[in-house]
């Protein structure tokens, strides 16, 4: 199906266009929970957690569903240590990984709203070290043949921001570690490693996740003259409540930190992580550099203030925090003119029907996902954030929680 018609057929999108013009969405007193969802329904995602844990489908699990900024579901299943059974808690801290993405979107966006970027600036004015981005073609830097040529145009904020820039996880082989979260690098430093990377695709000719959102949150810095962790402090998470959100984690709550569990095969027995990175980045102290892609490690109550912003508009409660435009700029398609049926607005994947034809998903809603088992949805039409959070490397049998837990919150709705 083409984009266009994608885009003519989403039912259930965030706003209501007439023409050209959006129209800001009523604000009417909401129905009570009691009124939208048969609760008693909610039985249902407790037999569905408490078997995914049993099954080692999941290592562990905290699910989060609110309507209408106030929560309906929050609990807690399994163990925050299966070693010794310590049950985990509500407050457990995750990994937030590419769950990160959207905080870092935020924090420029309150930038933008500022005047300091436009959207269309291409990154080299400021950071030039994008200059003169190539193109991988072919081969690669272990058999001395790699290939690349000119990019057929600039890397721009926009293509950043929808992963559209080219800008891919993958080295090409290359003997270069672009990110090591454990080394005592700069944000600055990293970036200028990552600006060595051939893109997978000229700017704009295709979506790509990768360190885009890494090099945006460097961006964000010589924008605002601030420390990217300083900077997502003042403008996101302190406004929002997120006090327990943090690159590092101070010493007094490193004890709620989940270890991450790997089980590779349904036979084998799930272990700990053996990875350094990933056991201990976030338990670092007094390093230097801020993935705004990937670095960030919370609560999922924390994600959930960021989602029901979101959700209400640009509002913390009555409180305007992004303009409600903004955030309706955010929530529109912007990866335009690549082939294919996916959409993508600004730190987030839209729905599109066959999302909804799949996991009940209404078209137009939002969301993201973190590397180690982080989900959320945000589906402002029905004032609903659901969050899933889990504790998992390579762990292979959960792809279909998360879908079996939307069904279960829609089919819920009356």
């Amino acid at each position: 199906m083409k984009r266009n018609l994608i885009l003519s057929v989403i039912v259930g999108a965030c706003f209501t266009i007439i023409g050209v013009q959006t129209v800001k969405p009523a604000s009417p007193k909401a129905p009570s929970a009691k009124e939208v969802f048969f609760l008693n329904r909610f039985k249902q995602i407790d037999n569905l957690m408490l078997q995914a844990v049993a099954s080692e489908a999941l290592p562990s699990a905290v699910c989060y569903v609110s309507y209408n900024g106030k929560p309906i579901y929050y609990k807690a299943f399994g163990y925050a240590d299966r070693e010794i059974g310590t049950s985990l808690k509500k407050n457990a801290i995750f990994r937030n990984a590419s769950q990160t993405k959207l905080v870092t979107t935020v924090a420029l966006m309150a930038l933008y709203e500022k005047g300091l970027f436009k959207l269309e600036d291409p990154i080299k004015k400021f950071l030039p070290e994008f200059s003169h981005p190539m193109v991988y073609v072919s081969g690669s830097v272990a058999e001395n043949n790699m290939v690349t040529r000119p990019a057929y145009g600039d890397i721009t904020i926009r293509q950043l921001l929808s992963m559209t820039s080219g800008i891919a996880y993958d080295v090409y082989d290359q003997d270069l570690n672009p990110i090591n979260y454990l080394e005592q690098l700069t944000t600055q430093e990293v970036v200028k490693r990552i600006a060595k990377l051939p893109l997978k695709h000229d700017p704009g000719e295709g979506f790509t996740d990768g360190f885009s959102l890494d090099v945006a949150g460097r961006l964000a810095e010589v924008v605002s003259g601030q420390r990217l962790d300083s900077l997502i402090r003042k403008e996101v998470l302190s406004p929002l409540g997120m006090k327990d959100t943090y690159f590092y984690l101070p010493l007094k709550k490193v004890n709620r930190l989940v270890p991450i569990y790997q089980k590779p095969d349904s036979d084998l027995p799930a272990t700990n992580s053996t990875d350094s990175l990933i056991r201990f980045y976030p338990l670092a102290q007094n390093q230097l550099y801020f993935g705004g892609g990937a670095g960030l490690s919370g609560t999922i109550e924390d994600y959930a203030k960021l989602c029901e912003m979101i959700m209400n508009f640009g509002k913390i409660g009555k409180k305007p925090f992004l303009s409600w435009k903004t955030i309706e700029q955010m929530c529109t398609d912007q990866i335009f003119g690549v082939e294919g049926d996916y959409l993508f607005g600004l730190g987030l994947h839209i729905a599109t029907t066959e999302d909804f034809a799949r996991t009940m998903r209404n078209p137009g809603s939002l969301s993201w996902e973190g590397d180690f088992g982080t989900n959320y949805m945000i589906d402002p039409q029905n004032k609903l954030v659901v969050l899933l959070y889990t504790n998992k490397a390579n762990w292979n049998m959960n792809q279909d929680v998360w879908g079996d837990l939307l069904r279960s919150v829609y089919m819920s709705l009356k």
